[in-house]
């Protein structure tokens, strides 16, 4: 190795350590950016600053002759970091988690990351206490968690609910804050706010809009209040979420079935579609394209592959749905109407 080589890595090293000390410094003004947001009740996600931040790296970037795309690499990081460190719960709640599967997985990261106390339970208790030694948690059976715990999120498909609602909801809910997080809401809305008068319980119905993902900090979670539940409770769940790192998005059931028809049922039923045609047409056309992805579909192929993986739940969307129908059905005639342009008509 030259002297000229040893000259420019150390050179390197000294850059490196500024690099890190920048950063640093750059999440230290995000953590008190984060407390005023929280004294404000202001979410932690700012799309409109995100875009101006990126546009600004973009202009530098040029301005010092470097890649676009190191920067696209960079900066959706900077930006998971820095939200990282913003989130303030403020007030700490006792939340009990039923479940332990993806979505309760994502929702109990955020919330110990938050400081919230969780604890964590479900049918099998070992895999309730699995998943609160992940995240420093503790696990009890359902009783003794809810006779704990001050706001109840019942984070299991809504078939699970409907089938073992004797089992689940009980007098000792009284008072407390219930929650399921269920994608469709036409069944499990009206059978739970029916419940929560017979049983006295508050429930507001909810709708986290990602995922299972660790970590979920910045995405949206719809909140859906109900005839049991009160003002100061919404505003209460309103700030549960937003202290806990999420954007909350205040409606009713109809407007969120008939967005949900549009955003998952409309795009899940495209998607399915392109999974089967590629396949398909891999084996008419006898063709190998796997060394052929382009950018776009090498993204779109990461999207198909959540989809395959997801689709029992994609499945019960689908069916539970209540626009469904007629979703497909225009869905399809316009896919007809793209083909017959294409075709001139023919």
């Amino acid at each position: 190795m030259t002297e000229e080589i040893t000259r420019l890595r150390e050179e390197i090293d000294k850059v490196d350590e500024q690099l890190v000390k920048l950063l640093s410094y750059r999440l230290e003004l995000s953590r008190k950016i984060g407390k005023a947001k929280s004294n404000s009740n202001i979410s932690v996600t700012d799309e409109n600053r995100e875009m101006k931040v990126r546009e600004k790296w973009i202009a530098n970037a040029k301005k010092y002759n470097i890649p676009n795309s190191l920067v696209e690499s960079i900066l959706p990081l900077i930006f998971s970091y820095s939200k990282l460190v913003q989130i303030n719960p403020g007030e700490k709640e006792r939340v009990v988690i039923y479940g332990y599967g993806g979505m309760a997985k994502s929702i109990v990261s955020i919330l110990s990351l938050a400081g919230h106390e969780v604890s964590i339970t479900g049918r099998d208790l070992s895999k309730a206490e699995m998943l609160a030694n992940q995240f420093k948690c503790v696990s009890m059976s359902l009783l003794k968690a809810i006779d704990w715990g001050d706001i109840i999120i019942f984070a299991i498909p809504p078939s699970a609910i409907l089938n073992n609602s004797d089992e689940l909801f009980s007098k000792a809910l009284k008072d407390k804050i219930v929650m399921d997080i269920s994608s469709s809401k036409f069944k499990i809305f009206g059978f739970l706010e029916e419940l929560s008068r017979k049983l006295e319980f508050r429930y507001i119905s909810t709708h986290p809009l990602f995922g299972p993902i660790e970590y979920p900090i910045g995405e949206r979670v719809v909140i859906i209040p109900s005839k049991t539940s009160s003002n100061d409770d919404v505003m209460k769940v309103e700030n549960f979420w937003r202290k806990s790192g999420l954007v909350p998005v205040i409606t009713d059931v109809e407007t969120h079935e008939k967005a949900m028809a549009i955003v998952q049922v409309l795009t899940h039923y495209y998607l399915l579609g392109l999974s089967n045609a590629i396949d398909t047409l891999s084996l008419e056309l006898g063709v190998d394209y796997s060394n052929f992805h382009t950018t776009n579909f090498r993204e779109l192929n990461k999207i198909l592959k959540r989809v395959k993986d997801l689709k029992n739940v994609i499945t019960e969307i689908q069916n539970q749905n209540p626009y469904s129908y007629k979703v497909r059905n225009i869905g399809l005639e316009e896919l007809k109407k793209i083909k017959e342009e294409l075709e001139g008509g023919k």
